[in-house]
């Protein structure tokens, strides 16, 4: 609702702040995105006609304005602050000291730099228990600034801050202040370090927000899993997207993480083989994605494998409810990566070069059925690369005809490609059989000296003549 006018006690009062934006008094929004205010924001004096007014404000929405600088508010029960999409490099200090029931702080996309963004912006009002604390701050929002670093003591007013967006900044390392900045914020639950250049994550980074669930290194450059990791032991949600790791195997594999359920390795161009263990420390995992990494050919069947805590000789493995392997380069998969498919709600195989022979057939048998039981959807796309014949033969296809997939013989030739030969060697065979015991039977019958001796017997009679009785006497 766009309202000029609003009284208060029936007295008409005109809101210039109004009418420059939009008031929605239903829902107590206070819309200004992508009107252009100017560089400065609206004065301390234009904010307190809206508490003189009926008007109660609780969200403030001052995105896309052309804003360069924030001056202070005043009293107002606003919940949620956005300042998004603008120039903001200047922030007044105690800037929100008055907005004493703030929860969420947007600060992204602007130009704020490490020097300009100091602890005073933050600070609130006098309280003996607390150091001027913004005491109901719990998300801030500082990603796509220019920050490379961050005051170490960036955060002293922010006492239950939960959420930390820090994404898209050009930091590349996080130094020592940055470190202890971020390790001083003890109740932190969700932390965003995505595309900040990071080749590295300090060891002790996590060691005293041990209540951090929610953590992203989407589209940074680390060739590893980081060792600091060891110490995020409540973590429930990983991102490792876009990240240079080539291999995950034993030694370089994910530590003892026991309440990870969610984990994503995709559109990883290096990734090219996942080992044996390389999630076995992963037990609670129900959630993984690894999706879209073109040079990912082997992704061993004991990957999730462990051996339980309580018997080491039984063998366990986590209870993933949804898998997306995806856009790869895998051609096969092994039955034993995990054991409990039939009670699975995804497994999406699609786009993949699979090898469609004897080590694939369960997947054929027991693996489409519960997909096409499950999401049908995702049936497409499911085809054979190799042997040569069945290249581009839909899986699908061939579990519904009941193909019989062959095995490769010693030196990888597929038996199916050597049918037409072994025909015709048979007919031969066959037609040899029978040929040969015939020739056999002639030689034995002296048939083939019939004709020769008749002509040696002429030959000889050319030079024989009968004996006369004259002769004889």
């Amino acid at each position: 609702m766009n309202v000029e006018n609003l009284s208060k006690k029936g007295t008409p009062l005109t809101l210039k702040l109004c009418v420059e934006c939009s008031c929605n008094i239903d829902a107590g929004v206070f819309d200004c995105r992508t009107k252009q205010v100017g560089p400065k924001s609206f004065s301390l004096e234009e904010w307190q006609t809206l508490n003189k007014s009926d008007f109660v404000v609780q969200s403030i929405l001052l995105v896309s304005t052309g804003l360069k600088e924030v001056s202070r508010f005043s009293p107002m029960n606003v919940t949620l602050l956005d300042l998004s999409h603008n120039e903001i490099a200047t922030i007044e200090t105690s800037c929100f000291a008055n907005l004493t029931l703030l929860e969420v702080l947007d600060l992204s996309h602007n130009r704020l730099k490490s020097e300009a963004l100091n602890p005073d912006i933050f600070a609130g009002h006098y309280s003996t228990i607390e150091y001027k604390p913004l005491k109901n701050l719990r998300v801030l929002r500082l990603g796509a600034n220019e920050l490379h670093s961050l005051n170490p003591d960036l955060f002293e007013h922010l006492p239950v801050l939960e959420e930390l967006s820090l994404e898209l900044n050009p930091f590349k390392v996080i130094d020592q202040q940055s470190e202890i900045a971020i390790a001083s914020v003890d109740r932190l639950v969700s932390l965003d370090l995505s595309y900040m250049e990071l080749e590295d994550i300090p060891k002790y980074l996590f060691h005293t927000p041990r209540g951090l669930r929610y953590l992203n290194l989407t589209g940074n450059l680390l060739q590893e899993v980081p060792a600091a990791l060891s110490y995020a032991t409540s973590l429930t949600w990983l991102s490792f997207d876009e990240n240079p790791i080539s291999s995950i195997v034993v030694g370089a594999e994910f530590p003892k993480l026991k309440q990870l359920k969610f984990l994503s390795l995709s559109y990883m161009s290096q990734l090219k083989e996942i080992g044996r263990g390389a999630f076995s420390s992963l037990e609670a995992l129900q959630e993984v994605h690894i999706t879209n990494n073109p040079h990912l050919t082997y992704l061993h069947g004991h990957a999730f494998l462990r051996n339980d805590t309580d018997n080491p000789e039984r063998l366990d493995w986590p209870p993933v409810k949804r898998l997306y392997l995806h856009n790869n380069n895998i051609s096969y998969l092994d039955a034993q990566l995990l054991v409990q498919w039939d009670a699975m709600d995804v497994i999406d195989i699609r786009a993949n070069p699979w090898a469609c022979d004897c080590s694939n057939r369960w997947v054929l048998l027991s693996l489409l059925p519960i997909i096409e039981r499950t999401t049908p959807a995702i049936l497409n796309n499911i085809n054979c690369k190799s042997p040569q014949q069945m290249a581009g033969l839909s899986m699908v296809d061939l579990e519904h005809k009941h193909t019989r997939m062959r095995c490769p013989d010693k030196v990888g030739n597929n038996p199916s490609n050597d049918g037409a030969l072994l025909m015709g060697l048979l007919i031969g065979v066959l037609l040899a059989i029978p040929l040969t015991a015939a020739v056999w039977c002639l030689y034995k019958q002296g048939c083939f000296g019939l004709f020769g001796l008749e002509r040696q017997t002429a030959y000889s009679r050319a030079f024989y003549s009968r004996t006369t009785l004259n002769e004889e006497f």
